[in-house]
């Protein structure tokens, strides 16, 4: 008989916060980076949230603001697939398909 172990949910409110949240200290050392060190790597990353001039305070707050929403556009998509593979595999090993 095959042993069937249950795989929790991935918490989708749970991932947003937590995605959101390293976005956004990403995001705040990629621009502390660009002040203080200027590289080319890091301006690279702020400029995938704005395109504010690098010394204008709207790249804080359009960078801030984008970090958060792409942090929870990602744990929509992502905490939704892996919910429904999960699901999908324990149908799949209960039914023997």
């Amino acid at each position: 008989m095959a042993t069937v172990h249950a795989h929790a949910r991935l918490s989708i409110s749970g991932l947003g916060w937590g995605v959101s949240a390293a976005l956004v200290v990403l995001f705040v050392l990629c621009m502390l980076a660009v002040l203080f060190m200027p590289m080319r790597a890091a301006h690279g990353w702020v400029a995938l949230f704005s395109d504010a001039p690098i010394d204008s305070s709207r790249v804080w707050v359009e960078g801030l603001i984008w970090s958060f929403a792409a942090g929870w556009l990602i744990a929509l998509v992502f905490g939704t697939v892996y919910n429904w593979i999960v699901a999908r595999s324990m149908t799949n090993l209960i039914h023997g398909s």
